[in-house]
C-alpha cells in the first residue's frame, strides 16, 4: 500500500504536466473540445496561462519536491474544479453529456493526488 500511496500522486503530477504541455504549446486542442473560442492573441495567451502554465508549474513542483502538502493542494484544486463543473450544470444548465469528460478527468486527478492521504 505504501508504494501505491507514493505512485498515485506522482502519476497525477505526470498527467498534470502532460496537460500543461498541451495547454502551453497547443491550447486550442483543449479549448476546441470545450467549445471555447480563442478569437484574439490575448485570448490565446490567457488559455496558455490557465491550461498550460498553471498546470506545468504545479505538476513540476509536485514531482520535483514530492511534498504531501503540494499533492494535497493540487488534489483540492482539482476537487474544486469538479465542484465547479457540477455547479455549472445547475447554474449554467450544461448537460451531463457535455460535462462528463471533464467530470471524469477532474475526479480522476483529484483521486490521484488525494489518494496518498487515504493509503498512507
Amino acid at each position: 500500500m505504501e508504494m501505491l500511496a507514493e505512485w498515485l500522486p506522482r502519476t497525477g503530477a505526470i498527467l498534470t504536466i502532460l496537460f500543461g504541455l498541451i495547454g502551453f504549446f497547443n491550447p486550442r486542442l483543449i479549448t476546441a473540445k470545450q467549445q471555447i473560442e480563442l478569437r484574439s492573441p490575448m485570448a490565446l495567451s490567457e488559455a496558455r496561462v490557465v491550461f498550460g502554465g498553471l498546470h506545468l508549474g504545479g505538476g513540476i513542483m509536485a514531482l520535483t519536491l514530492h511534498e504531501p502538502l503540494i499533492y494535497m493542494t493540487l488534489g483540492v484544486a482539482w476537487s474544486f474544479g469538479l465542484l465547479a463543473r457540477f455547479y455549472s450544470m445547475v447554474a449554467d444548465k450544461t448537460s451531463l453529456q457535455h460535462s462528463l469528460p471533464g467530470i471524469i478527468i477532474d475526479a480522476t486527478m483529484a483521486f490521484l493526488f488525494l489518494s496518498g492521504l487515504a493509503f498512507s
